[in-house]
């Protein structure tokens, strides 16, 4: 992709520019002059258009219109040619001109190529390319190198980060420390909602097992009216098949009677029949004897006694033969009249057993029991009385209890949906802090190696330190440096002198610039606390590091320009009546010529 370096600068009633118009060129732009000159200014216009939302040379950005004029208008021209793939793809033309016009009444405004824009798409316009004007690694204002070195650890890591180009790896741990955070808001909310249900759920469980209960003891009374019904059928029926037993044990009795008075009434008559028997033969002997007396014979009375005995035993069986037969008729009647009230039992329990089973069978399916009625009578009774403890129950209980119970099953998936979601949002969280801490690692590691080096051959030695890697919060970059063969320190205001502190701020910056992902890098009087000797060695650096590379690099400073910089862009600024005048090393060359 093509680089969005600067190339022109036009500021308008903007500190102690009433008008100026710089132009700017690839590599090494070096602006000049003396002190009070203006040539802050143009810097810190660079910034203000891109968006510096701070300034240290006034408190408000009102602060910066040029005294006696109502607003300031700095614009940054930025190359957006096609050659390796256009820094703006999304916008027309081969340059992008960022405005941004100061008002004393504190509006300030933007436009992008002339039209109305916000801050915020100035910042992603910008972002795409690389471009933090806020970072004093990428744009380094005057005294910052001092501020450098004040700054806590974990602030020189995210300006480190944010200068290469890899904040989005902390970015995206924030993402998804977000969404952890956004995922176990849910899970606590969700743990209420669940504690909440489980607690109504309790209640109503309580409520519905009391319903349960009620309808337990409801189909028990309806049980055993059930079990009273056909107890009361069986019993008629046991009784109904008493009767018969009862009624067949009579006909057959009643039979065998018969045949008993049948027997009797033979018995009499083979008794009556004898009886005339015996009487004919005494008669018959009776005349044969009158006749005898008659014929004058004799006749004696002895003949006639064994018909008399025969007779009188006859009389006797005869007797006791009628008893018999007399007995046997009575028990026959007797047995006929038992037969016939059995029947109408019969008849009446017969109809009593057909109503009681029709009634049982519409209470429901047969109960087999042989419990007295009475016992189920006491058990219906207890189970009414228990059932009238539950009268508080209402049906609508069940409703509800199911209600809740849904509502807990609902609750408890989604508390299981949010326990994975957030398992996977930590599993997400460790590898992007993982991938963070390697991406971190290899860059400090990098860049050490480059800031050692610089160091070397300015008698000095050092390193960068990567502190607190497992704490992506308070994890921090130090720098540590020494001079003249001293073991390396840590950079900081106590232990080292101004000029040691800003040649090892100038090495670091130096050693970052091939991995620092914005086209343009600027950096303001590093040189004021140097000696001539390193302030040489620096600026050698830098020029060195400019050969063959694309970037573009801005460097203010006071000092003298000598041949070493001739492939450089100079741009002396000069104070003419109270106005700041900028102008290109070849465009003064050209006029006093």
């Amino acid at each position: 992709m093509g680089k969005a370096i600067i190339k022109e600068v036009v500021l308008e009633n903007f500190m102690s520019h009433e008008y100026s118009r710089i132009p700017f060129s690839p590599g090494l732009n070096i602006i000049t002059g003396p002190n009070g000159a203006g040539k802050s200014s143009i810097l810190l216009g660079i910034s203000v258009a891109l968006g510096l939302s701070h300034t240290e040379r006034g408190r408000r950005l009102a602060d910066l219109i040029r005294v006696g004029k109502d607003y300031a208008i700095v614009s940054v021209t930025l190359d957006n040619s096609p050659d390796g793939g256009k820094p703006f793809p999304y916008i027309r033309g081969d340059e992008v001109t960022i405005t941004r016009v100061l008002r004393r009444d504190g509006q300030y405004m933007y436009h992008i190529n002339y039209k109305s824009a916000s801050k915020a798409e100035v910042e992603n316009l910008l972002r795409g390319a690389g471009i933090n004007p806020n970072n004093m690694l990428i744009i380094m204002h005057q005294n910052m190198i001092e501020v450098f070195a004040f700054l806590d650890p974990r602030e020189k890591l995210r300006l480190f980060e944010d200068a290469l180009g890899i904040s989005e790896y902390r970015e995206r741990i924030i993402d998804a420390r977000e969404k952890l955070r956004m995922v176990s808001s849910e899970e606590e909310e969700i743990r209420g909602i669940l504690k909440s249900v489980e607690e109504s759920l309790r209640k109503w469980e309580a409520l519905y097992n009391r319903l349960l209960e009620k309808r337990g003891l409801e189909e028990r009374i309806e049980y055993l009216y059930r079990e009273l019904a056909w107890s009361k059928y069986f019993k008629a029926y046991n009784d109904l098949m008493g009767l018969r037993d009862r009624l067949s044990r009579l006909e057959e009795d009643l039979h065998n009677e018969k045949i008993n008075l049948m027997r009797f009434r033979k018995r009499v008559r083979d008794v009556e029949i004898e009886f005339n028997r015996v009487l004919e033969d005494l008669q018959a002997a009776l005349n044969d004897a009158i006749y005898g007396l008659r014929a004058g014979a004799e006749v004696s009375p002895g003949s006639f006694t064994g018909y008399l005995e025969k007779i009188g035993e006859l009389f006797h069986t005869y007797g006791s033969v009628r008893g018999g037969e007399a007995l046997a008729s009575y028990k026959v009647d007797e047995l006929e009249k038992s037969i016939r009230a059995i029947e109408g039992e019969i008849k009446d329990m017969e109809g009593r057993v057909k109503a009681l089973r029709a009634e049982a069978e519409a209470m429901g399916e047969a109960v087999e029991t042989d419990r007295a009625i009475q016992d189920i009578l006491a058990d219906i009774r207890v189970a009414k009385a228990r059932l009238n403890d539950y009268r508080d129950v209402d049906e609508s209980v069940e409703d509800t209890y199911k209600y809740y119970l849904e509502l807990h099953e609902d609750t408890k998936r989604r508390m299981e949906k949010v326990l994975r979601d957030k398992a996977m949002a930590t599993r997400e969280l460790e590898k992007r802090i993982r991938k963070w801490r390697e991406v971190v690692s290899s860059y400090v590691e990098r860049v050490s190696a480059e800031y050692k080096s610089i160091l070397s051959g300015l008698n000095g030695s050092g390193y960068a330190k990567l502190i607190n890697v497992e704490d992506v919060d308070n994890a921090g970059l130090e720098l540590y440096v020494g001079f003249g063969g001293i073991e390396p320190t840590i950079l900081d205001v106590y232990s080292k002198s101004g000029g040691e502190r800003t040649v090892a701020s100038m090495s670091f910056l130096i050693a970052m610039q091939k991995y620092i992902a914005s086209p343009f890098r600027a950096v303001d009087e590093f040189d004021v606390h140097m000696d001539p000797r390193n302030r040489d060695l620096i600026m050698n650096y830098i020029i060195d590091l400019m050969r063959g590379r694309e970037e573009q690099y801005i460097v203010i400073t006071p000092g003298y320009i000598s041949d070493a910089y001739r492939d450089a862009s100079i741009i002396i600024v000069q104070k003419y009546e109270g106005q700041s005048v900028p102008k290109v090393l070849g465009e003064v060359v050209e006029e006093e010529g």
